[in-house]
């Protein structure tokens, strides 16, 4: 984190990017940004860099440095090339480059040139449909998002210790968790890797009151069987985000701390826009992604995108539309592509989120209800169905831990629900069952088809622990085609 603070205070622009990438995929991000210079670790445990930096200095032209950095590694962990970080900022190095005046007059003068709507950073899309995008982030994006993540959390200074869960290659990693910290004046601490018992151990040992990450994070956290024995009483706020959960989940998270919520935001945006009120109930926070606040940044809900690249018409409160976030929270744009770029950002600078949702008035604040991604929507006989509304309803019954719904194409009716359910316990209840307490919802949004999910397994997850949607949808098409051979679904 100092070192990218270090480049943004240098007018740098910097992209992390996740360590667990294929060397394929680093020279395809690599050639995506035009990078300049490519800083890594070394001979790690984890991984050897000094193998691959010549096979992508060779591929990525455009690098005219190589950075690495190994703690407590040996000059031969170094690829012979490449700069060494613990020896260039060194305390000896560092007086060397005090010794250069034209760089020291240079970095100044760029550092007063530096303006708030400068770029950034440059972090990519997580990547569910077709290659990750590179998002252009200004520092007025970062900063903006700092003031709308920090009034949900209420925490400053020595009382904000965070836990960062999540890879610093996504914008929650940086701008939405990190940043924010260090922009009231709190403290991290962050894992390299999301590993649940290393995490808890961290909460308990470095005394965090704050903790963040996505749903799939805190119920590998709760599935602990030692979890009850760590002492978590310093930790005041766990905050969510990412996708959406059921009732059952906020009721476990509201054991877990005194206060808990969730924010909503991405990549675009440079991070949150938008965050729930401190101390409402579970029943208040159901269903809802937070409260927004205009002067810092505006949410519409509105028809699509017209076809001159204009904004669509703004709903009105209770209507379904797209989540449409505008003002200076806007991210500048896909780095080197107005293609993708023009696809979500209209013409007056309004962002379309691929989110639907709706606005409701809750008597001092408003609040954004989220129903789903808009891709996801599943369209039976014409209806629309939300994924998170079925899986919701669903893990409201008492032998369910976790559901989710997605739509597969069907012959007769456009789209069938297909819902994949993981109960509490083997056996614990039939599928005519559960056949059966679905009349408690409409005809249409009911499940063509239930699949077991096996207790003991975790649903398929993408790099940030999110869980993966597209692959749920591929194994379902797979269970659909022997269905069809059986003589089911739409046979």
């Amino acid at each position: 984190f100092f070192f990218v603070y270090g480049c943004l205070k240098a007018g740098i622009i910097i992209s992390p990017i996740d360590i667990r990438l294929k060397l394929e995929e680093i020279v395809r991000d690599i050639s995506k940004v035009d990078a300049k210079c490519f800083v890594c670790p070394g001979k790690t445990l984890f991984r050897d860099f000094t193998q691959e930096v010549e096979i992508i200095k060779a591929k990525c032209p455009g690098i005219e440095h190589i950075i690495q950095w190994t703690p407590d590694g040996m000059d031969e962990d170094i690829f012979e090339d490449s700069i060494s970080f613990s020896d260039f900022f060194s305390l000896e190095g560092l007086k060397d480059r005090e010794k250069e005046e034209e760089l020291y007059k240079e970095m100044n003068e760029n550092y007063l040139k530096i303006t708030k709507r400068d770029p950034a950073l440059i972090i990519f899309t997580t990547g569910t449909t077709g290659d990750p995008k590179p998002a252009l982030i200004c520092h007025e994006n970062v900063i903006i998002n700092n003031c709308v993540a920090s009034r949900g959390s209420g925490l400053f200074g020595e009382y904000c210790r965070l836990l960062n869960m999540m890879p610093t290659s996504h914008i929650a990693g940086t701008a939405q968790g990190p940043m924010t910290v260090f922009f009231v004046g709190g403290c991290v601490a962050t894992m390299s890797f999301f590993v649940p018992d290393k995490a808890m151990e961290y909460l308990e040992k470095y005394r965090c009151t704050f903790a963040g990450g996505v749903p799939t994070h805190f119920r590998m956290l709760w599935s602990l069987s030692d979890y009850d024995e760590y002492d978590l009483s310093n930790l005041k706020y766990s905050l969510y985000g990412g996708s959406a959960v059921d009732t059952a989940f906020l009721s476990k998270l509201e054991k877990m701390s005194p206060l808990f919520g969730t924010a909503y935001g991405m990549t675009e945006c440079g991070g949150f826009f938008s965050c729930t009120p401190r101390a409402i109930s579970v029943e208040e926070m159901s269903g809802q992604v937070g409260q927004f606040f205009p002067e810092l940044a505006n949410v519409t809900i509105r028809k699509p995108m017209n076809k001159d690249n204009s904004a669509g018409d703004i709903l009105a409160d209770g209507e379904t539309g797209e989540i449409c976030v505008e003002g200076n929270i806007v991210f500048l744009g896909y780095y080197n592509n107005p293609e993708a770029t023009k696809k979500c950002l209209t013409s007056e600078r309004i962002l379309y989120t691929g989110d639907m949702g709706y606005l409701k008035d809750m008597g001092t604040y408003r609040a954004i209800f989220f129903s789903g991604r808009r891709k996801f929507v599943i369209k039976p006989k014409g209806y629309l169905v939300f994924p998170d509304e079925v899986s919701d309803f669903l893990t409201k019954h008492p032998k369910i831990n976790q559901a989710q719904v997605v739509g597969v194409e069907h012959r007769i009716f456009t789209d069938g629900v297909f819902a994949f359910i993981q109960l509490e316990e083997e056996n614990g209840v039939s599928k005519e069952e559960l056949f059966e307490y679905c009349k408690g919802i409409a005809s249409y949004k009911r499940p063509a088809h239930i699949e077991f999910w096996p207790v003991d397994e975790q649903f398929p997850v993408n790099k940030v622990n999110k869980v993966d949607l597209l692959a749920l949808q591929k194994i379902a098409r797979k269970s659909v085609e022997k269905l069809r051979k059986q003589g089911g679904w739409d046979s």
